[in-house]
């Protein structure tokens, strides 16, 4: 048999650990410190199991147990993912709530359809927080591990149309830009992909009226978001102080369907099957006259996206 003074090797309970008996201490994977007053007690706890006198320690005898795993989301592998309306810097971006979303969701392609950054902010209000550079690193992160990545440009991003950032993306290579794409799902219907500003009446007022249209509507979202608060009520979605201000305001609803009347014209004189964009902030998923409408949403107010299974089936997702 082995002297004490000879190296002994044990076996913890996350693996093999290879320690002197001499030192009276040893460094375990957990980094922990275990001193031994009497050599004799610090051998009598094991048993040899091999011809080589090689021994292993049982669990009472360290009483460690194995660090917890770390829990991790579950990941949803699609076929396709459609965003829109993020609105990174604005202040009433739900960040926090897309973030977990896109650490759930692995897609194939992955379509950011407008005002992905808030170009608006960046003059006055800019609020980029720390959760807005995780989203660029998630993003980051799903073109690396082979996701394709298309982004088309909105009204609150026009700034990506400058020739200097649109060749900085060319030379990227991670993500795609352009005022629209063409989507061709996996049960073979073409959809055109754009944001949809410039089928918005408002966006062709003067400045003075489009101005005064943002003022109100960030008021609105401070509201909500002190009614939230105050109420308990959702911060978002159609239970939200603003989705049922805007549910009760004929305005609104007006506008809206002149919108999507508007982008399926568009996209039945391209000779499409549907059209998918944003920019309105009312999620929706219907068939108008044969042309399939779908409104992604955004992640101001709504916090949805719209999916693709892979047999080609669109869906609307909350988070």
């Amino acid at each position: 048999m082995r002297s004490l003074s000879e190296t002994i090797l044990f076996q913890s309970v996350a693996g093999a650990e290879l320690f002197t008996s001499q030192g009276r201490e040893m460094t375990m994977s957990y980094t922990q410190e275990l001193l031994v007053d009497d050599s004799l007690d610090f051998v009598a706890p094991y048993l040899p199991v091999s011809a080589d006198n090689e021994f292993w320690s049982q669990e009472r005898a360290f009483n460690l147990k194995p660090p917890e795993p770390t829990c991790q989301p579950k990941m949803t592998r699609v076929r396709s993912l459609f965003l829109s309306d993020l609105h990174l810097g604005f202040r009433h971006s739900r960040v926090q709530s897309l973030l977990e979303f896109l650490n759930r969701h692995e897609p194939e392609n992955l379509y950011l359809v407008g005002d992905f950054i808030d170009g608006w902010c960046l003059q006055s209000g800019w609020h980029w927080q720390s959760e807005c550079n995780q989203i660029v690193a998630r993003l980051m992160d799903l073109a690396r591990g082979g996701t394709r990545i298309r982004l088309a440009i909105g009204n609150h991003d026009n700034f990506l149309r400058g020739p200097m950032v649109l060749r900085f993306f060319e030379q990227c290579g991670m993500v795609e830009v352009a005022e629209e794409f063409h989507h061709r799902t996996a049960d073979g219907r073409q959809f055109l992909v754009l944001h949809g500003d410039q089928f918005d009446c408002y966006e062709r007022a003067s400045s003075f009226t489009v101005g005064f249209l943002s003022l109100f509507y960030e008021g609105m979202l401070r509201a909500n978001s002190i009614w939230s608060r105050v109420t308990s009520a959702a911060l978002h979605g159609n239970g939200s102080f603003v989705g049922r201000l805007k549910r009760r305001l004929t305005s609104i609803g007006n506008h809206v369907g002149h919108f999507r009347n508007q982008i399926v014209r568009h996209a039945r004189h391209r000779g499409v099957d549907g059209v998918i964009c944003g920019h309105i902030h009312a999620p929706q998923h219907i068939d108008v006259d044969g042309v399939t409408y779908c409104n992604a949403g955004d992640w101001v107010e709504n916090c949805t996206a719209l999916i693709e299974d892979n047999d080609g089936d669109l869906r609307l997702a909350w988070s």
